[in-house]
């Protein structure tokens, strides 16, 4: 029979409770030994099975580290991979490269325009941040692509490379 170390502690605690007052301390623990043995091996197993699930867990981190550490090695190395694809391209003049299977294709696009502050700017093209002034890209690009000359601002156009 398997006992829980709460069926082990109410058992001892009931036989203790229900030996007579007249008894000697050696009739006591000759009474009680058995249940004091199960819930000594039960407590033991308890012990071991938090110190068996505490290294696991340090395990388990010490891998996640790991892990983390390789995939920020793989995101590095991607990066270094597309821009080797990309400047190649260019260099070759190639837009695009499809796979052969139709699985993924490698494409020259534009991005999308971005604001390059090239000096100062009228008021009404900053946001006020407590403190602190800085332009509203997203105002003045919607003014310079509708055709409105800023002093101090104009639109670039980057691109990068789209694997899909």
């Amino acid at each position: 029979m398997n006992l829980t170390l709460y069926e082990l502690t109410d058992s001892y605690r009931a036989a203790f409770l229900a030996l007579p007052e007249d008894v000697t301390q050696e009739q006591i623990e000759q009474a009680l030994v058995l249940i004091k043995d199960q819930i000594t091996v039960k407590g033991q197993n308890i012990a071991a099975f938090v110190l068996n699930l505490e290294a696991e867990a340090e395990a388990i981190e010490r891998v996640a580290e790991k892990l983390k550490g390789r995939a920020a090695v793989l995101r590095h190395k991607k990066e270094g991979l597309r821009a080797y694809l990309h400047a190649n391209m260019k260099l070759l003049g190639i837009s695009e490269i499809k796979a052969n299977d139709g699985t993924f294709k490698a494409k020259i696009v534009k991005n999308p325009p971005a604001v390059e502050i090239t000096g100062s700017l009228p008021p009404e093209f900053e946001r006020i941040i407590p403190e602190q002034r800085v332009p509203d890209k997203d105002k003045i690009r919607a003014e310079l692509k509708a055709g409105v000359l800023l002093s101090g601002a104009r639109l670039v156009q980057g691109e990068r490379l789209k694997i899909e």
